[in-house]
């Protein structure tokens, strides 16, 4: 080879060179990929959350895809997001295209110590990348420190670490590109083959198809919404129509919806959330439709959604064993409750009934009342205090407050109130029942049913005159005997009254300094007892019982039950002639009211009633 061509070949040779190292240089700078990975907390309570971010941006055509946060030690997986972006742009004169990943993790703490999270990995084309792994210590309650969350900044394309102006801004929910990581607490209940419509759609059920008149139907409207689309606010709202239903909310504030959770829908993640939940009682047979409620969610461009149209075969109770007396639609669990005050009254007084019904399902509104002669039932006030349950169930108590005028004399027994009800649970019928007792009437005027009371016409008006009297006698005040008697005596009733008065106000402040005896006291405690039973704070009660049997053992036996050890309490009691059987009992129940105050899981009232039911017996013996 000749010199010169020597030389021209060096110089090609240098150029492609050049143009190999330039144009790798630009494919580099292409498919640049920033990762990153944190946590907004590396120092959290156990028990509490923290949130796992992994950022991938890649400055080329390649997706990420399929993400996994690795290995997460200490930590239970609790939830699951992702943000896919694509975009193209303009730098310098030359176009580029981005496509980045953003997921973000959300993972109960578990156990103590420091763990290691990750690596986090992420899908590029055919490789795997992964990002540095983030440490995260778990730390007993209280000692976290009350360190603030960090909000993990997104990874910007340009390069630097902003917030995405753009972000969700044309992402309507259809990027079938979109990679999906099924979160564990995905209710399988709310699962769907298909979603009824893109970014958000209603969905409608009934915990039951077929039931009886009266019985209880629950229905729950969800609001389904893709996570990857922009949501709007709920406006022309119509509820679901259940004409041939009576309706009762068991929520507390129908305004705003409460979260359930997340759905898989078609192979994807749902959040869903519920915006109705409905107490549905049938009032006929038949198959009753319950109509679609509708919404529209403007801000997300949304039209119209709907919820599906529900069907209900409803048909009578059984006749077969249906007690006499039993009205269609009484239908639940249900209990009642009577309390008769006074028990002793005078023939034509009257006493107040009041009637509690407590239970579950639509509680009827009038009860049937025994007939008997010579008592007249008013007509009753009644207050409720109805609402949601155990177990989505609608129900409470309804009072019933009566006036009973009793216009015959002697023991009379008014009855008893039945209430045939049908257990849709049990499929079978049952009865409440509550006594209501005798009431001692004694003896009054009598009154003749069948006479009628003469009519009084212009009562007031004086008595005819049967004669023309002649003039009276003209008499002067100084002349009458009372003139001079309140002439003399007024200065000495006042000197009088005076005297009384300040004799008095002595006897009262007296009387008011004075302490009350350990008798009275004690009687005071029991009625405060048997008020608080009456009534349905068990805690309450409790404490009531325990300061009534304290009261009462201090009136009489003279033994103050506090501040001492029970065997020393054991032995005064037995040393003022409590037997050793009594005295145990007396300090073991008041041991129970002690142990129940203080307990974090509360007493019910049916717990207190029974101790103090026992207690009064142990203390009634102890006074024999």
């Amino acid at each position: 080879m000749s010199r010169s061509a020597l030389v021209v070949f060096r110089a090609v040779s240098t150029l492609a060179a050049f143009l190999v190292a330039l144009l790798s240089s630009r494919a580099a700078h292409a498919q640049r990929v920033d990762i990153s990975a944190n946590v907004d907390n590396d120092t959290v309570e156990i028990g509490e959350t923290i949130t796992y971010t992994f950022q991938v941006m890649s400055h080329g055509p390649a997706t990420p895809s399929d993400p996994k946060p690795g290995a997460i030690p200490g930590f239970s997986l609790r939830g699951v997001s992702s943000a896919p972006v694509h975009m193209r742009m303009s730098v310098n004169g030359s176009n580029e295209e981005v496509n980045g990943l953003t997921t973000q993790w959300t993972l109960h703490a578990d156990k103590l110590g420091s763990f290691t999270l990750g690596p986090a990995q992420i899908t590029l084309g055919s490789a795997r990348r992964s990002a540095a792994p983030v440490r995260v210590r778990v730390v007993e309650r209280g000692q976290g420190g009350g360190r603030a969350r960090t909000r993990p900044p997104n990874v910007d394309p340009f390069g630097s670490s902003s917030l995405d102006p753009f972000k969700g801004l044309f992402d309507f929910g259809d990027d079938d590109r979109r990679q999906e990581v099924i979160p564990p607490n995905a209710d399988p209940k709310l699962a769907l083959d298909q979603p009824r419509a893109p970014v958000a759609f209603l969905h409608a059920t009934v915990d039951k198809n077929v039931a009886v008149v009266g019985e209880q139907v629950t229905l729950n409207v969800y609001l389904y919404e893709d996570p990857y689309a922009r949501q709007g606010r709920p406006a022309d709202v119509h509820e679901a129509n259940a004409n041939e239903f009576l309706k009762r909310s068991l929520l507390e504030d129908e305004t705003r919806a409460v979260g359930v959770g997340t759905a898989v829908v078609g192979g994807k993640v749902w959040n869903v959330k519920l915006v109705r939940k409905n107490a549905l009682f049938p009032l006929k047979t038949g198959h009753l439709a319950i109509e679609p409620m509708s919404m529209s969610l403007t801000q997300a461009r949304v039209g119209l959604r709907e919820s599906e149209t529900l069907y209900v075969d409803v048909q009578e109770p059984p006749v077969a064993g249906r007690p006499a007396g039993y009205a269609i639609g009484d239908v639940g669990d249900m209990s009642l409750q009577a309390t008769v005050t006074p028990r002793a009254i005078a023939r034509d007084g009257a006493v107040g009934v009041n009637i509690e019904l407590r239970g579950t399902g639509n509680l009827p509104g009038q009860l049937s009342l025994p007939v008997v002669p010579g008592v007249e039932w008013l007509e009753p006030t009644t207050r409720d205090k109805l609402g949601q349950m155990q177990n989505d169930r609608f129900g409470g108590t309804r009072t019933f407050s009566y006036v009973v005028r009793v216009h015959k004399e002697g023991a009379v027994d008014l009855g008893e109130v039945r209430l045939p009800y049908y257990d849709a649970d049990k499929r079978a019928y049952s009865v409440a029942r509550a006594t209501l007792g005798i009431v001692n009437v004694a003896s009054g005027p009598a009154r003749d049913a069948g006479a009628d009371t003469p009519e009084v016409v212009l009562g007031g008006m004086p008595k005819e005159r049967r004669v023309l009297e002649g003039p009276h006698a003209q008499s002067y005040l100084a002349e009458r005997s009372f003139y001079w008697v309140a002439l003399f005596g007024s200065p000495l009733a006042c000197a009088f009254a005076l005297g009384a008065h300040g004799l008095l106000g002595r006897w009262r402040e007296k009387r008011a300094n004075a302490a009350p005896s350990a008798e009275r006291i004690a009687k005071t405690r029991r009625a405060e007892a048997d008020d608080a039973c009456r009534g349905d704070d068990g805690k309450a009660a409790i404490g009531a019982i325990a300061r009534a049997i304290e009261a009462d053992v201090l009136a009489k036996t003279g033994v103050n039950l506090r501040g001492a050890d029970t065997s020393t309490l054991k032995s005064e009691l037995e040393a003022a002639g409590v037997t050793s059987a009594r005295a145990k009992g007396v300090l073991a129940i008041l041991r129970e009211c002690e142990d129940a105050r203080f307990s974090p899981d509360g007493v019910s009232i049916e717990t207190a009633r029974e101790t103090w039911t026992r207690a009064r017996a142990l203390l009634d013996e102890a006074s024999a």
